[in-house]
């Protein structure tokens, strides 16, 4: 059993793309990966595009080569409300990531809602003080 997640970003037109990842979807994986590997404007979206990665890895065709799955489409949604109210339905993800064109915010979709989107930066830096 994973911890999914959908890995989002922000277009100019108000839409938002976003990828299917199945496994290892948590703050302490996946968002310091997407903080510290795929924090540009052209990596996020590329990342988003990608349609399914199993599991994410620093280089985004590591994480394409070691996918179960391949050619699968990205899913669009039409606003970031939209995405945040619907992202979860596409196979029970337990994280919503979004880069909103400067940085990277999640929200954790394992209570009932409603999700807040909150800076990954900054709740790194949190656990990290706490550990």
């Amino acid at each position: 059993m994973g911890t999914s997640s959908m890995i989002a970003n922000y277009n100019e037109d108000g839409t938002v793309t976003a990828t299917y990842c199945h496994y290892d979807g948590y703050l302490a994986y996946n968002g310091r990966l997407l903080f510290e590997s795929y924090n540009t404007p052209e990596k996020a979206k590329a990342v988003a595009n990608a349609g399914y990665i199993s599991g994410l890895k620093e280089d985004l065709q590591t994480s394409l080569d070691e996918s179960v799955h391949s050619n699968q489409s990205p899913v669009t949604y039409n606003s970031v409300e939209d995405f945040l109210a619907n992202g979860r339905e596409y196979a029970c993800a337990d994280y919503l990531y979004l880069f909103d064109g400067e940085a990277w915010f999640f929200a954790s979709t394992m209570n009932n809602g409603p999700w807040l989107m909150e800076e990954v930066e900054m709740n790194l830096a949190a656990m990290e003080i706490a550990a």
